[in-house]
């Protein structure tokens, strides 16, 4: 599955985010597949992706390089150990993200890595540490996951 195909499944209708893609326009992928934790400091990410890179695999990072924002997306009800550390915030359980397709930018927002189809989602004790955070701030991924 390629992963522009993954997030139209992710999306509660596949169909409806084909066609926005298709006009253009970017799909709000409202999700329970992964909870989202929302970074206003792109150089900061830039750095955290290239340690994350080097120690596991990311997962999906969309971004927006006009507001230097970028949306870590991690398993499911992990966003919130996030919430209160210096420049993220933990966005709300199920809200929508506007989201380009996985090979091509719109409007302003691409993928500074693009999903791959397999559905891997960013490890939150490693990107805890690959912030510079505590430990404590996320736990591993279990192994199943």
């Amino acid at each position: 599955m390629t992963g522009t195909e993954w997030l139209a499944r992710c999306s509660p209708s596949p169909e409806a985010a084909r066609q926005q893609w298709s006009a253009g326009e970017l799909a709000p992928i409202r999700t329970t597949v992964w909870s989202v934790v929302e970074m206003n400091d792109l150089l900061r990410a830039v750095d955290a992706l290239l340690v994350l890179r080097r120690t596991g695999r990311p997962g999906p990072v969309p971004a927006c390089p006009e507001s230097k924002r970028v949306w870590w997306l991690l398993p499911p009800g992990r966003a919130a150990a996030f919430d209160g550390c210096p420049g993220l915030t933990a966005r709300p359980a199920n809200r929508a993200l506007p989201c380009p397709p996985a090979d091509e930018p719109l409007c302003g927002r691409g993928w500074l890595e693009k999903p791959d189809g397999s559905g891997r989602l960013t490890d939150p004790a490693r990107l805890a540490t690959a912030l510079g955070l505590p430990a404590a701030t996320a736990v591993p991924i279990p192994a199943q996951l």
